[in-house]
């Protein structure tokens, strides 16, 4: 490695998606030789307003039960050419920390995970070259990921790469990369060993459940009980950070050996590597590790916005099935899992949409850009 350069990683909390996009990133550069005290992350908008974005992380969190047709309209009303709502005022939220950070830091690039102007806006006010890249998280590019000052766009599909091109950026200046996972999504597996560690039937369908993101799945005992009534089916759910449905679940379904409940997990690779169907909401990360191991999914009740697109995105290829009414979940799965054939479909057109090693290849590339910015006047892969 004949450079070291001073990366800036702009991340955001508001779910757990663009931090670990963030972690991803960084454990790819240290690999290729950045040293760690030349790698800083900042969560900008908490770091700037810690009040006010610990409340409005909050609305966003019951946006999901709550309140969708006004996450929906916000978000709708940010991303169209005329927009319903000014939000002219968030491209230099966060804008006296972002001058403090740099100036302490002194960064070489900036790399944006988290969709906000305030940085490209920085470019733009103070003239000040330092390279910008925006690694966008979902199948779809709100337009607060886009400024004619970002330097590069490392997207998650070709259509997304055209639907830029569409709004003017040129085609060097967008990679189609794949939106970064952990690599143990990549890793091989034997399915066997991981059915016996788990207590799983190999020969019987395995329905995994995520069903902690932010407990939008209701009645879910009533739908196990009836996704057990057929076919010997097995189930696995995970609670996440839910332990009070953790609790309810496990008390219900105790020595039932047909159903695991998990609360939190960080095996969730082992998890969807053996699931014959997955049911999970849409986030533009968990998409993309379903893609790595190709397990096919059940997209339940998507929230406009980010989730919806994605939900769009993948109906539209046949790598998913979305459903948005809950008296249709039970047989959407039931089908899923009957009809071998839509599966076996569902995970071609699924390896097709899937780009491999995507941190590696973004990182690579960062390190490319830095190794020319002295002649950047123009990005040219």
């Amino acid at each position: 490695m004949t450079w070291n350069p001073k990366i800036l990683i702009l991340t955001g909390s508001y779910g757990n998606g663009h931090l670990k996009v963030t972690k991803t990133l960084k454990d790819m550069f240290l690999k290729q030789g950045v040293t760690q005290e030349n790698i800083v992350e900042s969560d900008l908008y908490l770091d700037s307003h810690p009040i006010l974005t610990k409340a409005s992380k909050y609305l966003y969190i019951k946006s999901f039960t709550y309140g969708q047709k006004i996450y929906g309209f916000l978000y709708y009303g940010g991303s169209k050419n005329k927009r319903i709502v000014s939000y002219d005022f968030l491209n230099k939220y966060g804008m006296t920390t972002l001058k403090n950070l740099i100036e302490e830091v002194k960064p070489d690039i900036i790399v944006n995970t988290f969709p906000m102007l305030v940085v490209p806006e920085f470019r733009k006010e103070t003239g000040a070259q330092i390279p910008i890249v925006h690694v966008v998280t979902d199948y779809y590019a709100h337009k607060n990921w886009i400024h004619e000052e970002v330097d590069r766009y490392y997207v998650a599909s070709n259509t997304l790469k055209s639907d830029l091109m569409r709004l003017g950026f040129s085609s060097d200046r967008i990679k189609v990369s794949g939106i970064p996972i952990d690599p143990v999504f990549e890793a091989e597996y034997d399915k066997k060993a991981l059915c016996e560690a788990y207590r799983l039937d190999i020969n019987r369908p395995i329905i995994l459940i995520a069903a902690g993101a932010f407990g939008v799945l209701k009645d879910i005992d009533e739908t196990m009980n009836k996704l057990l009534e057929v076919n010997n089916n097995q189930v696995v759910v995970v609670c996440g950070k839910n332990e009070e449905l953790k609790e309810t679940l496990s008390s219900e379904f105790e020595g039932n050996k047909n159903v695991v409940i998990f609360g939190y997990t960080n095996k969730m690779d082992e998890l969807m590597k053996i699931a014959t169907v997955m049911v999970t909401k849409p986030g533009g990360i968990t998409l993309s590790e379903a893609l790595a191991v190709q397990v096919p999914l059940i997209l339940y009740r998507p929230v406009p916005g980010q989730e919806k697109e994605n939900a769009i995105f993948f109906e539209s290829k046949g790598a998913a099935v979305q459903v948005t009414r809950p008296n249709k979940l039970v047989g959407s799965i039931l089908n899923l899992v009957q009809d071998e054939k839509l599966r076996i479909n569902m995970k071609k057109n699924m390896k097709e949409l899937y780009n491999e090693h995507a941190a590696q290849v973004i990182c690579e590339d960062i390190m490319y850009l830095h190794a020319g910015k002295e002649n950047m006047n123009r990005i040219i892969v």
